[in-house]
């Protein structure tokens, strides 16, 4: 899977659904072929807390883009819900 790819049907998805507007002050995308078998990453910073993850890891087949974005998705969910600005918060079902 390319970045553009994955930035565009997983993570920007994934982001919308769970973060509200204006908490999200940076994020990166970036591709690391020495992780996992080729892993997109993404990094986000969200009411200066900072937030993780593997986006597709290259070595796992029989995921789907929706796996993957729901994957993601409910990991940032559970990093709001943990967090200090949403503590108990569950966003994005």
């Amino acid at each position: 899977m390319s970045l553009s790819h994955a930035l565009t049907e997983i993570v920007t998805p994934a982001v919308l659904s769970v973060f509200k507007e204006a908490e999200v002050s940076e994020i990166s995308v970036r591709f690391d072929p020495a992780v996992h078998g080729g892993a997109i990453t993404v990094s986000l910073t969200a009411e200066d807390e900072h937030f993780s993850d593997l986006v597709v890891q290259g070595d796992v087949d029989g995921y789907s883009v929706e796996d993957w974005r729901e994957r993601l998705r409910s990991n940032m969910a559970d990093f709001v819900a943990e967090s200090r600005f949403g503590w108990g918060q569950n966003r994005g079902v």
